[in-house]
């Protein structure tokens, strides 16, 4: 009996050390000190204020979180955040690159010693002036990653997602602007819906995989402000985008035809049309001068 109940202590003992944390971030210290400190399952949480980038995380199943939507600034003078192990959840902060020559805001990759990054989550941040916003590639480094609900502006690339093989990228409920390239897409499924793309280039993806362009419709407010989920929204800084030229003469949000993306076969079949206006107003290419 007393070994059973010295046993029960000892498992007791080590669920208890093994449970998960949470790691408070002031201004003044560091993200990377504290994400050297963690375990898995640990949420660390950063408080308001200015913070530097090039963040290692060789942690799986962890979450990096600002306390404040956006109050949290990252000034990366190269990568923000290399992210090395599975299921590490990133989201809430404002974070500026070095310029959008240089620089990646999240890449997802693996040294010596770690699995490798798959499953991650990059959601609600502001990402700008990178050379890419996230960067997945390679299918035995990483994959099966979701970039929800970001803004992503002037970079040079936002997303680049190459040879995920059989790991499904998913991207959605994204503001893409002002970026050369708003997708760089090579031998990578996704699945890409409720985004808006207002680039130079908005989509350059190959024919050589499955990518998804739309859910069926749904209802429920789309990025835009339809009052229904389906594909994406499709605009340019010059204001000759699919979703700017195009109409919506029922009213349903969606464009009357489906957007065939230039230079492949992929298909929108419900491409949204802004009906929001202050959507409309942001969307509008700036006034020339005289």
């Amino acid at each position: 009996m007393l070994v059973i109940l010295a046993v029960l202590l000892s498992l007791q003992a080590i669920t208890c050390s093994a449970s998960a944390e949470t790691i408070y971030v002031e201004p003044g210290n560091s993200i990377q000190t504290a994400v050297n400190n963690s375990h898995s399952g640990d949420t660390i949480i950063v408080k308001p204020g200015t913070y530097d980038g090039d963040i290692d995380i060789s942690t799986a199943n962890l979450t990096i979180m600002s306390s404040s939507p956006h109050k949290s600034i990252i000034k990366a003078k190269n990568n923000a955040f290399n992210i090395y192990e599975s299921n590490v959840t990133i989201k809430n902060f404002d974070i500026r690159g070095p310029g959008r020559s240089s620089g990646i805001c999240f890449s997802f990759d693996r040294n010596e010693g770690t699995n490798g990054a798959f499953y991650c989550t990059a959601q609600n941040n502001k990402i700008s002036n990178f050379s890419m916003a996230a960067d997945i590639g390679f299918y035995m480094y990483s994959g099966s990653e979701s970039i929800l609900n970001n803004e992503i502006c002037n970079c040079e690339t936002g997303v680049y997602a190459f040879d995920l093989m059989f790991e499904t990228l998913t991207v959605s409920g994204n503001r893409i602007t002002g970026c050369d390239n708003g997708l760089y897409i090579v031998d990578a499924p996704c699945i890409i819906t409720n985004n808006i793309f207002n680039n130079t280039v908005n989509v350059n993806v190959s024919d050589e995989t499955v990518n998804i362009f739309n859910t069926t419709k749904i209802t429920g407010i789309n990025i835009v402000g339809g009052p229904s989920l389906g594909g994406n929204c499709w605009v340019t800084p010059s204001g000759d985008g699919f979703s700017q030229t195009h109409s919506d003469n029922n009213g349903d949000g969606f464009a009357d035809e489906p957007y065939r993306l230039e230079g492949s076969g992929y298909v929108d079949y419900l491409p949204l049309i802004p009906q929001n206006a202050s959507i409309v107003a942001f969307l509008e290419p700036p006034a020339q001068e005289e």
